[in-house]
């Protein structure tokens, strides 16, 4: 049997379907391991592809028996445009992912079924029902299977390999952020492969710099400092990025931050969201704290690790002085690359419940769920308010004079040729912004 496995083009972000071809596209591209291991799960005896709608050309004529295709929120109106064309022509087709498990109805008007949660035990079953007839309208979460015995991904099957690769160690998140969708989807707690199944997969990978994809690296620090203890003994000699919380990285002790940088750490992650201490608590990010911020980031460059900062505006604590005092913040603290978001409530998180209750969703187009355009009412300015605020702290932060300072820094800290991706980082942010937010 033929698959065909689909990863819908992006319309907004770093990287783009309008970067194909270009060097953002393959510097800063965004590495997809999603339908890789997808691949990897399925049975042998099946023929799979891959097609990534960011690099390739999609054929609708493709001969295949299945088409499965990845969704997030925004990506769903182009996902369901994929999924209505297959299923014209014959085909069947699978939805899976963040947005069809949060809005399965909506996705099985495109789907011949759709698959919720994690797809480790429903996949193989799925493919057995329908060489059988008896495919299933909905699979539900399943979350009975052994991460252990997760198979690297299917490294092969990747036809445009960006600078930047990844690799996943732990799945789900102990912190419970209204508006993360990563616990709503992976409601099992934090689960991790085993070490030396992640490092054989690191040494197997062509890429010298890699991103670890897990929400974050440190839910358990003693795992960490095994990991990367690993790392420095087996000589894997890459450079890699990881998601980071806070608290962690600031109670580790100088022994964790010094074996990171050994295992080859070159930046952080981390989701400060906002400086209003309010606005953390109010959105049950209750483990940041904003009067340790900049102690943190001056800890982890002294460490020699960049710092790139999430920041989040639109909480309800928010009012229009945040935008300036975000910036001021900003420059206090030298963080080396910010992403700049305003705040998307997207469906099956506690946020998107609490304020559909409240009325206060203005729209269910999905493409606006880009954490670009504002698609709900905030309670302490306007929606034009939020958007030009936003529009400025990005604008302000990327100025080239600001990004030409920054790069010379970041290359201080870091010390590594590798330093090149933090600092060059703010030059493709910057296009992005300039981009959506036309300035």
């Amino acid at each position: 049997m033929k698959i065909l496995l689909v990863f819908p083009r992006i319309e907004h972000g770093q990287t783009t379907v309008k970067d194909k071809g270009t060097w953002n596209a393959y510097i800063f591209g965004n590495p997809i391991i999603t339908l890789p291991h997808i691949a990897a799960i399925t049975p042998s005896e099946h023929e799979v592809k891959l097609v990534n709608e960011n690099y390739e050309t999609l054929d609708f004529n493709e001969e295949c028996d299945i088409v499965g295709i990845t969704c997030y929120t925004m990506t769903a109106p182009r996902v369901y445009e994929i999924a209505d064309e297959f299923r014209k022509r014959g085909k069947t087709v699978i939805l899976g992912g963040y947005h069809p498990t949060a809005r399965p109805d909506e996705a099985k008007q495109h789907a011949d079924s759709v698959v919720k949660g994690m797809a480790e035990a429903n996949w193989p079953k799925l493919i057995k029902d329908f060489e059988k007839g008896k495919l299933k309208p909905f699979y539900e979460k399943d979350n009975n299977f052994d991460i252990a015995d997760v198979p690297p991904i299917r490294r092969d099957l990747i036809v445009k390999n960006p600078l930047l690769g990844a690799v996943q160690w732990t799945r789900g998140c102990g912190n419970s952020c209204e508006f993360c969708a990563i616990s709503s989807f992976c409601d099992r707690g934090v689960m991790r492969r085993p070490i030396k199944n992640v490092l054989e997969e690191i040494k197997q990978m062509p890429n010298k710099l890699f991103i670890f994809h897990d929400p974050h690296l440190t839910s358990s620090p003693r795992y960490a400092r095994e990991l990367f203890k690993e790392m420095i003994k087996q000589k894997v000699n890459k450079s890699w990025l990881a998601n980071g919380t806070t608290n962690v990285l600031l109670k580790a002790d100088d022994e964790f931050l010094n074996l990171a940088r050994k295992a080859g750490c070159l930046e952080w992650f981390i989701g400060f969201e906002s400086v209003s201490q309010e606005a953390l608590d109010g959105i049950k990010k209750t483990h940041n704290k904003v009067k340790n911020f900049r102690k943190l980031i001056k800890r982890l460059h002294k460490n020699n690790m960049a710092v790139q900062g999430g920041i989040i505006f639109g909480f309800d604590e928010d009012t229009p002085e945040i935008f300036d005092l975000t910036i001021e913040k900003m420059h206090e603290w030298d963080i080396d690359v910010a992403e700049v978001n305003i705040l998307t409530p997207y469906p099956g998180t506690p946020l998107f419940d609490r304020l559909e209750k409240d009325g206060r969703i203005l729209t269910y187009d999905w493409s606006k769920y880009n954490q670009i355009d504002v698609v709900f009412k905030p309670k302490n300015m306007t929606e034009k308010e939020l958007w030009q605020g936003t529009r400025k702290v990005a604008k302000e932060f990327y100025k080239i004079s600001n990004i030409f300072v920054r790069s010379i820094k970041t290359f201080g800290y870091t010390k590594k040729l590798t330093g090149f991706f933090p600092a060059g980082g703010n030059l493709s942010y910057r296009r992005y912004y300039k981009r959506d937010f036309c300035f």
